[in-house]
């Protein structure tokens, strides 16, 4: 069994190779060829992609490695590793998986491999019982898999446990007592409306305060958009920026988009979370969001506001590592 670089010339035997399993062993999203390529193997300015194939004595591929590395920071990422059925138990995996760390290590000074959602190359995936309903990231191992056991017995560790969350729209309402929340509000000069940079202020210290670099660059790059950008839900105080969720639109899919939910230290008193949590789900069932789906970490608070308003956990992950030791 040859390892080796896995060539642009045998990306459609991968990724047919990928579908085999994808949407029932494997809970991803099938791929096209062209998708394929584009995601795992053409070239990325930011990202250092590595691909690796298992080949068997009559040149057929019978598995692949993928991983990679975002430019400037010291960790390598693991996609996924993927054998064959007819060709597992006889040590192609741990293979794949030995020479994908070295090409990594190889390729920039790592400190550590990851399994998690900062790898750039995201997997799509299916959320099981739905029709076709699909989250754009997979934020770790499938703990259910095969894989997550493999990657235990070679040197990774949980890190943290992400749930899944899933809430179909169609019959979501505000439920009474968020609905009393929101409205009992204006006591405290405060109310749940969308940004309106005519008469509104503080956005930019809402998301130093929330710590968030990535929800700084997603919202206010929205809001700075020529166009105005996506609706944004915001918690306001006197006009003073407060809380926020969104921004808001409709994916392809037809699920609502989620990018995150936050609320100012100073006033988490007042129930904010779930109010602007709600008022997202009825924004995005309005302009015709048919699901909604995101994750968050096992321990986050977060997932009370998430459940409260009807979301069931349907997978859970693990976020791995493998720490180097040089």
């Amino acid at each position: 069994m040859d390892i080796t670089v896995l060539e642009k010339s045998d990306a459609v035997k991968a990724a047919a190779l990928f579908n085999r399993y994808a949407e029932s062993e494997l809970v991803y999203k099938k791929l096209s060829d062209s998708d394929f390529t584009a995601q795992f193997i053409t070239d990325d300015a930011n990202v250092i992609k590595i691909n690796l194939a298992a080949k068997a004595e009559d040149g057929s591929l019978v598995g692949f490695a993928n991983g990679c590395i975002k430019r400037g920071v010291d960790i390598g990422y693991i996609t996924f590793i993927l054998v064959d059925a007819p060709y597992r138990r006889q040590g192609i995996a741990r293979k794949l998986l030995t020479e994908l760390e070295t090409a990594l290590d190889l390729a920039a000074p790592l400190s550590k491999y990851q399994i998690m959602f900062f790898n750039p190359i995201a997997l799509t995936w299916i959320v099981p019982g739905t029709p076709g309903h699909d989250h754009p990231n997979a934020p770790g191992i499938d703990v259910a898999s095969d894989a997550y056991l493999f990657f235990k017995n070679n040197g990774y560790l949980d890190n943290v446990f992400q749930n899944s969350f899933y809430l179909p729209l169609a019959n979501f309402q505000i439920k009474p007592d968020v609905q009393a929340r929101i409205d009992a509000l204006s006591q405290h000069a405060l109310s749940i409306c969308f940004y309106d940079p005519k008469k509104h202020f503080g956005m930019k210290e809402l998301f130093d305060d929330l710590g968030s670099e990535d929800w700084k660059e997603i919202v206010l790059g929205n809001i700075a958009r020529e166009d105005g950008g996506d609706p944004v839900i915001i918690a306001e105080h006197n006009g003073k920026a407060v809380g926020f969720t969104g921004p808001i639109y409709v994916q392809k899919s037809g699920r609502g988009y989620f990018a995150g939910i936050g609320v100012h230290s100073e006033y988490r008193k007042y129930g904010l979370g779930k109010a602007l949590f709600s008022t997202l789900c009825q924004s995005l069932k309005n302009i015709g969001a048919g699901y909604m789906t995101l994750y968050t970490g096992e321990t986050n608070p977060a997932r009370y506001i998430y459940q409260a308003a009807g979301f069931k956990i349907v997978k859970t992950w693990s976020d791995m590592e493998k720490v180097i030791k040089k």
